[in-house]
């Protein structure tokens, strides 16, 4: 019985951030930005990042590292972008799951593991990281504490940056 109401309360949860979702966005889900930034770029347009001296991209990823199920998962509760931020000093890297699903997430690298800055942007709690150009164009070993599931799960992400749409 309490597995059942755990189900139904996660699928209610799901439904209405998808309602929510769907609702504050335009064209076919996908968001619309108007605009130029504060260096004449358009907002919205696609740009080579190494092209940019700065500027926060929305970056559609892959998921791997993880199995159907996994992948299921992590697209029905995780925004289907991450942001990538280009400043003078590096980059940044934010990945978004809705909020309350995880309790954290960590990035594994050959040297350890490094949590993700907490915060939220977007109707998604979101975990940013510090990350080299080198580590954008790899594949992104993620380890995530999963609330409702009381489990860590690992995954990968693995970002598109050729469809990099300038936002910020």
């Amino acid at each position: 019985m309490k597995r059942a109401v755990k189900y139904m309360i996660a699928t209610l949860t799901i439904a209405i951030a998808v309602f929510a979702f769907t609702a504050c966005n335009d064209n076919n889900g996908e968001f619309v930005y108007e605009g130029t930034d504060v260096y004449g770029r358009t907002l919205g347009e696609i740009y080579d990042i190494d092209s940019e001296d700065t500027g926060v991209f929305r970056v559609p990823y892959e998921i791997g590292g993880t199995s159907a199920i996994g992948k299921k998962m992590i697209s029905a509760n995780c925004a289907d972008y991450v942001t990538v931020e280009k400043t003078q000093s590096g980059y940044t890297l934010t990945f978004y799951c809705d909020d309350g699903m995880l309790g954290s997430v960590k990035v594994v690298r050959g040297s350890g593991k490094t949590q993700g800055k907490q915060g939220a942007a977007d109707g998604y709690q979101s975990f940013t990281f510090g990350m080299t150009r080198e580590e954008l164009d790899s594949e992104i070993s993620l380890e995530c504490e999963v609330k409702i599931m009381n489990k860590v799960v690992e995954f990968s992400v693995t970002c598109d940056l050729s469809k990099a749409k300038l936002v910020g």
